[in-house]
């Protein structure tokens, strides 16, 4: 008698993809051996509403966790929402680095603190980051 096994749909195999990763920020393309570019992205609206995974912007989606406070969702990243678009311009190859004030900051010259990363983009780069009040902005660097 032989038992049949139950093949794994891909929105089961995008969660173990997702929970073996080391990165903490997806794009598409990470899951493209699973399957076709609209199937994968079927699956990861539906790990969205599920609370499996969160979208920052077109085509990136990152790891959350369920806050033991309010059990809400709440970014699984390390360092946050920064750390998420670091990751991101980092995974799509984008060259940047911190902005002016980071730097003042992080030199000791100023005490203020940016409530929202802003990062110098050198290439061109044309992507909205948000998760719920918080957006990344993006500028050129003065020479």
């Amino acid at each position: 008698m032989t038992q049949l096994r139950r093949t794994r749909t891909l929105k089961e195999r995008l969660k173990t993809r997702i929970r073996r990763a080391r990165g903490d920020v997806f794009v598409p393309r990470d899951f493209a051996d699973l399957g076709e570019y609209n199937s994968v992205k079927r699956a990861l609206r539906q790990l969205i509403v599920e609370g499996e995974i969160a979208r920052l912007g077109y085509g990136v989606y990152a790891r959350v966790k369920t806050n033991g406070l309010t059990g809400r969702p709440m970014l699984a990243v390390r360092g946050g929402f920064d750390g998420a678009v670091r990751q991101t311009l980092s995974k799509l190859k984008v060259d940047w680095r911190e902005s002016d004030t980071v730097r003042q900051y992080n030199n000791g010259r100023t005490t203020q603190v940016q409530a929202n990363p802003v990062f110098e983009v050198q290439s061109r780069f044309n992507r909205k980051l948000r998760y719920r009040n918080l957006e990344a902005r993006f500028e050129k660097p003065y020479a």
